[in-house]
C-alpha cells in the first residue's frame, strides 16, 4: 500500500485548518474565551483538526496500510450495484415534502427583505422597465439590436418577471419556480434511486434554510435551480460515452438547458466549463491513476494498466461531437443575450459585475466597464498586487467557501448552527459519492472546484450562500443516496 496520498491530505489538513483557525482568532479575538459561541466552538474543531492532521503526516507506514486496507473494503461495499430502494416511507416523505415546503413559504414570504439597496430592487426596477417598452416580445428584439445594456441581470428572469412586475407577485413566482425544481427533481432522483431516496431529497429540500429563502425572493435562484435539476436529471440519464454510444438528444437537451440556464445568470458559464472539462477527462483512465496513489504497482502492473488506458479511453472525435453538440444547442438558445453582447462589449459573454474580479472592494461594475477593457482591468490588478496577497486572498476565500457550503447544507430554522448539521451530513456525502459509480459523480466534483475556486477569489466583493445553490441540489441526492446506502448495509449485515 501506497501512503503518499493520505499524507498530502493529512498535511493539507494542518494548513487549512490553520488558516480557519487564524481567521477565526482575527475576526472574533479574545471573545472566542470571554463569550463562548459557535464561533468558539469552530475554533476548538479546528484545533482538533490540526492536532488529527500531524498525526496522520508523522503516523507510520503500518498504520496507514491497515487504514487503506479498511477503507478499501468499505468503498468496496458502498459501491457495489444496489437496486433502487423502494419503501412506503420514502413515497410519505416525497408527499410531504411538497407541503412542508408550501407551509414554509407561507411563513417565510412574508418575511424577506425590502426591495431596497438589493438585488430584488434591481430586478423589480428591470422588469417594470421592460413592461413598459412593451414587454419579452420587445425585449427579444432589444437584445439582438443591441438597445437593451443591461448587462448585470440576465433577461430571462427580468422577461418572466415583467409580467408580474410588483414585490409580492415576485416573491411567489419566486416560490412557484422553488416548488417546481422541487417536485421535478425529487421526483427524477425517485425514478433513478427509487423512492426512499428520492423521499429524503424531496424532504431534505423542503427544509433546507439557503433553499427555501433564496426561491422566497425577487431573485433568479429559483429559476435557475429549476433548469439545473433538469440538466442533472439527464446528465444522470447519459450512457456512458466509453460504451460507444452517443446520445445526441441527451446532449441537445443539455445545450438547451446550459442555455436557459445563462439566460438566467451569468454563473452558468461555469456549468458550460465544468462540461467541457468533464468530456475531456473521459481521455484519462482514473482507474489506473488513482491505482498509482494506492498500491506500488510494478512494471507487469504498468504494462497492464496501460493496456487498460488504451481499451478504454474515448477518441477525441467522440468528445469533440459531443462537445459541439451541446455548444450549438446553447448558442442557438442563447443567441439574443449572444449577439447583443458581441454588438456591445464586444465578448459574446460578456458580464458586468466580471470587472469585479479584479477589485478589492465593491465598485459600480458598469463604472468600471466604462473605463477599461476586462484585460486591462485583470492587467492592473496583478500589477498592483503581490503574489503573496493573491494567494492569501485565495485561499481565505476557500476557507470561506467550504464554512458556506456547508452552512448551505443546513435545515430550518437555525441560523449559523447550520453549519453542524451540514458537517453531519459531509460524510453521507461522501458515501453518497462513492456509492454513485455513474460518472455524473465525477461531474459534481469539477463544479465543486470551480465554483469554489471562483467564489473564493470573489470573496472581498460578496459572499453568500446564492453563489453556490447549483451544488446544492445535487449535495442533497448525494446524501440521501449515502443515508440509505448506509441503511441497507446495516440491514445486509444484521440478516447475514
Amino acid at each position: 500500500m501506497n501512503d503518499r496520498l493520505p499524507r498530502l491530505i493529512s498535511g493539507a489538513l494542518v494548513v487549512l485548518s490553520s488558516f480557519a483557525l487564524w481567521e477565526i482568532i482575527q475576526i472574533k479575538g479574545a471573545a472566542l474565551i470571554q463569550q463562548p459561541s459557535l464561533a468558539s466552538a469552530a475554533a476548538v474543531c479546528c484545533l482538533i483538526a490540526v492536532f488529527l492532521g500531524i498525526a496522520g503526516f508523522l503516523a507510520p507506514h503500518r498504520y496507514w496500510e491497515n487504514v487503506l486496507r479498511q477503507w478499501s473494503d468499505l468503498y468496496t461495499n458502498f459501491s457495489r450495484p444496489a437496486q433502487p430502494a423502494h419503501h412506503w416511507l420514502g413515497s410519505v416523505l416525497l408527499s410531504f415534502s411538497m407541503i412542508i415546503y408550501f407551509v414554509v413559504m407561507m411563513k417565510m414570504i412574508p418575511l424577506q427583505p425590502s426591495p431596497e439597496n438589493n438585488d430584488q430592487g434591481a430586478f423589480l426596477a428591470q422588469a417594470q422597465a421592460v413592461q413598459t417598452s412593451g414587454g419579452p416580445t420587445v425585449l427579444i428584439r432589444q437584445l439582438v439590436s443591441g438597445t437593451y445594456q443591461e448587462a448585470n441581470q440576465h433577461p430571462l428572469y427580468v422577461a418572466l418577471l415583467s409580467y408580474f412586475p410588483d414585490y409580492e407577485s415576485g416573491k411567489r413566482l419566486s416560490a412557484i419556480f422553488g416548488l417546481s425544481a422541487l417536485l421535478l427533481f425529487s421526483m427524477g432522483i425517485t425514478r433513478q434511486y427509487g423512492t426512499l431516496v428520492g423521499g429524503l431529497t424531496g424532504f431534505f429540500i423542503s427544509v433546507n434554510a439557503a433553499y427555501c429563502q433564496l426561491t422566497g425572493r425577487v431573485v433568479c435562484e429559483g429559476l435557475l435551480l429549476f433548469f439545473l435539476a433538469g440538466l442533472w436529471l439527464i446528465v444522470l440519464r447519459l450512457p456512458d460515452l466509453r460504451s460507444g454510444r452517443l446520445p445526441y438528444l441527451h446532449l441537445m437537451g443539455i445545450g438547451i438547458l446550459l442555455g436557459l440556464a445563462w439566460l438566467t445568470k451569468g454563473t452558468a458559464l461555469l456549468l458550460i466549463l465544468g462540461l467541457g472539462l468533464w468530456y475531456c477527462s473521459y481521455v484519462v483512465n482514473w482507474r489506473q491513476l488513482c491505482a498509482r496513489f494506492i498500491r506500488k504497482t510494478t512494471t507487469v502492473d504498468n504494462k497492464v494498466n496501460v493496456k487498460q488506458a488504451n481499451t478504454t479511453a474515448v477518441p477525441l472525435k467522440t468528445i469533440f461531437v459531443a462537445l459541439t453538440l451541446i455548444i450549438v444547442s446553447f448558442a442557438l438558445i442563447a443567441a439574443p443575450l449572444l449577439v447583443r453582447n458581441a454588438r456591445v462589449y464586444g465578448s459574446p459573454t460578456f458580464n458586468a459585475n466580471s470587472y469585479l474580479m479584479f477589485q478589492d472592494e465593491f465598485t459600480e461594475p458598469h463604472a468600471l466597464a466604462k473605463q477599461s477593457t476586462l484585460r486591462e482591468a485583470a492587467q492592473a490588478y496583478f500589477k498592483t498586487h503581490s503574489v503573496s496577497e493573491i494567494v492569501k486572498r485565495e485561499v481565505k476565500g476557500l476557507l470561506w467557501q467550504v464554512f458556506i457550503f456547508l452552512r448551505s447544507l443546513g435545515p430550518l430554522p437555525f441560523d449559523e448552527g447550520r453549519l453542524f448539521f451540514g458537517l453531519l451530513a459531509l460524510p453521507f456525502l461522501v458515501i453518497g459519492l462513492i456509492a454513485e459509480t455513474h460518472p455524473a459523480r465525477r461531474l459534481y466534483l469539477i463544479w465543486m472546484v470551480l465554483f469554489w475556486v471562483a467564489f473564493a477569489w470573489y470573496l472581498p466583493i460578496a459572499a453568500g450562500e446564492r453563489f453556490l445553490m447549483p451544488l446544492l441540489l445535487p449535495a442533497l441526492a448525494f446524501i440521501s443516496l449515502g443515508i440509505v446506502r448506509v441503511g441497507q448495509l446495516f440491514v445486509q449485515r444484521r440478516t447475514a
